[in-house]
């Protein structure tokens, strides 16, 4: 029996062996068509991608120049924009692999095509928004940006000065200690009419003044004396002011055609005790009197000034059966900004009907600034959908409503309001702007247009981050301001590190541990060897980071940003970096459980609400 079951496992190995061999060397033979291209690209912890050459590690050009962009002006395609065609929808293009953002672009079969009509963006204005209460930038990075901008198809700049312009007299004390000088100025007036850029300052005159009213020689003129954010128009002497702000912005712009009067989320209205003695029907009848009495100032200074503020007040007014705002609405132009991914869900035909009676109106959308107050890098995908989204929406309501639309801002906000962080820096957002600006020249982003702007406009060796990549990531591009988009690919990676460290050292390295002073030897020595590796990278970085700054801004900024966004995590790992050496060198012996002062009742008083006075 035995003999027989010998005979058959003989047979069998005798029959298989040739057909596996066989099937090993087919399989060999086709390796590359057979294994995947991904697993070349797989995420190796343990590789240092830094160097104590800071110029290497961070592929930073040690010159600032960026006089190697390549050339490639781009011309708005007027057979284009005239055919108002209906057109294949961003959304349904996958135009970036996000799970590893280096591979050339794949296209995917979309289950519903949808397109949408565009309006014409021929005529349109195409201004950019300088946000300067946060990283103003050096006046030479001007010099390098303006053209650019240019090249993309900008039409203008709308100029949000705050604290940063060089205000005088009793004024003075307004400005930033490191504020643009009038020579600045002129220099920046200079360079945007060198390359065909209006100018439009911006100059809040309402809400957002918290530059002027934190201080403590304007206090009283707080509309609600807690808030530093809007001035009442109930003091004769908050006219003075604005008024004498609004002289010294014209003074130093002899010829701008368009000014700005902000007016945007004015929160408080009617709190200021002197306003229960003024005739004012409610904080409507308040609005529309102050914004009048402001814009007709201006007007009485320069008569032909096309006179701007953001909607977002003005859209609770119109309608509202006032008389009075029949001659706002003659005053101002509307400026309606949201961000939002899909602008068209976001207005309907009644919020259009209000807005088709303004003779013109002006839209905003973002290339920064509105994705979070503490995010740090602009990803190209929600901004693009935003801005295409805007031209999707600006065509319904010009063909069903009649609005006429002039003029396109992309903002780029480098703060929520004055008192909270820097959010994206602009150096590094350009490449969002690149795309926002291209998708109104163009009406849209398709494949071919994807490739021309990343590589021939921005002059990148890859995709720039259209999402957040979850892979290590590094690029190389020369538009100005490459030297930070570069650095903050380098942030992003850093950052991932570090997760991926402290997620493994917070299972061994606990609370408890650090208040005890009690380790696991074994795993906080494989916790130290990570941790010292993370530490060297996060020198590293905060060295080249302050290097780069340099370049585009006064030093202030590379240290708040370091504060705001970097420093408690270096210092967390610094923290436990010490303790476990400490504990390492003097951990011998461990105690008996229960652990020394863990018995007692944890014990934590509520706090007594209704004794604050602080809300």
């Amino acid at each position: 029996m035995f003999a027989r079951r010998n005979l058959r496992r003989n047979l069998v190995i005798t029959f298989s062996l040739p057909i596996v061999l066989l099937t090993l060397f087919i399989i060999h033979k086709n390796r590359d068509n057979i294994f995947s291209e991904h697993s070349s690209h797989q995420y190796h912890g343990h590789i240092s991608h830094f160097s104590q050459d800071i110029n290497q590690i961070y592929t930073v050009r040690s010159k600032r120049s960026t006089s190697q962009i390549r050339s490639s002006t781009i011309h708005i395609d007027e057979q284009l924009q005239n055919q108002n065609s209906r057109i294949a929808n961003p959304y349904t293009i996958s135009l970036v692999n996000v799970l590893n953002n280096h591979k050339q672009l794949q296209d995917f079969n979309p289950i519903q095509q949808i397109s949408y009509p565009v309006i014409n963006t021929k005529n349109l204005e195409r201004f950019v928004h300088l946000d300067l209460k946060g990283a103003a930038p050096k006046i030479d990075y001007y010099e390098k940006l303006f053209p650019f901008l240019k090249q993309l198809g900008a039409t203008g700049l709308l100029i949000e000065y705050e604290d940063m312009f060089p205000f005088t007299n009793r004024l003075a004390v307004i400005k930033h200690g490191i504020a643009y000088s009038h020579n600045d100025i002129q220099k920046i007036l200079q360079l945007a009419e060198m390359n065909g850029l209006k100018v439009m300052p911006l100059l809040q005159v309402y809400g957002h003044l918290e530059y002027v009213l934190k201080l403590k020689e304007f206090i009283h003129l707080r509309e609600d004396i807690r808030y530093p954010q809007v001035i009442t128009p109930c003091l004769e002497e908050s006219y003075r002011l604005i008024f004498e702000m609004i002289d010294q912005i014209l003074s130093v712009h002899p010829f701008i055609p368009y000014f700005h009067m902000g007016c945007d989320e004015v929160y408080y209205r009617l709190v200021h005790p002197q306003c229960a003695s003024l005739n004012f029907r409610d904080d409507a009848d308040l609005f529309i009197r102050h914004v009048t009495r402001v814009a007709k100032y201006i007007k009485s200074k320069r008569p032909d000034i096309k006179l701007f503020i953001w909607h977002d007040m003005l859209s609770q007014l119109v309608n509202s059966g006032y008389n009075n705002i029949t001659e706002l609405i003659e005053l101002i132009v509307p400026m309606i900004w949201t961000y939002v991914d899909d602008v068209k869900l976001w207005f309907d035909d009644g919020f259009w009907v209000k807005f088709s009676m303004f003779r013109e109106v002006w839209v905003a959308s973002s290339f920064k600034g509105s994705s979070g107050e503490t995010t740090t890098m602009s990803y190209i995908a929600h901004h693009q959908r935003n801005q295409q989204t805007w031209l999707e929406a600006m065509y319904i309501a010009s063909n069903r409503h009649k609005v006429n639309f002039a003029g396109i801002v992309i903002t780029g906000w480098s703060r929520y309001d004055h008192m909270l962080s820097l959010c994206e820096l602009l150096p590094s957002s350009i490449p969002s702007l690149a795309y926002a600006l291209q998708t109104i020249v163009y009406g849209y982003i398709d494949y071919e247009k994807n490739i021309t702007i990343s590589t021939s406009l921005l002059g990148c060796d890859r995709m720039p981050l259209w999402e957040k990549s979850m892979q290590v990531t590094y690029i190389t591009c020369s538009f100005p301001g490459h030297e930070m988009y570069e650095i903050m690919y380098q942030y992003d990676t850093l950052l991932r590190q570090y997760e991926e460290t402290m997620s493994f050292v917070r299972l061994f390295i606990t609370d408890i541990h650090l208040r005890q002073n009690y380790i696991h030897y074994k795993r906080s020595q494989e916790c130290l060897q990570r941790l010292i590796y993370l530490e060297d990278q996060m020198i590293y970085f905060i060295t080249a980071f302050q290097r780069v700054c340099v370049f585009f801004f006064t030093p202030d900024i590379g240290s708040e940003w370091l504060q705001t966004y970097f420093m408690r995590k270096f210092r967390e790992v610094q923290y436990r970096i010490n303790f476990i050496e400490r504990r390492l060198k003097t951990q011998t012996s461990w105690p008996q459980r229960p652990l020394p002062n863990n018995t007692a009742f944890i014990f934590v008083k509520r706090r007594n609400i209704t004794n604050l006075n602080l809300l």
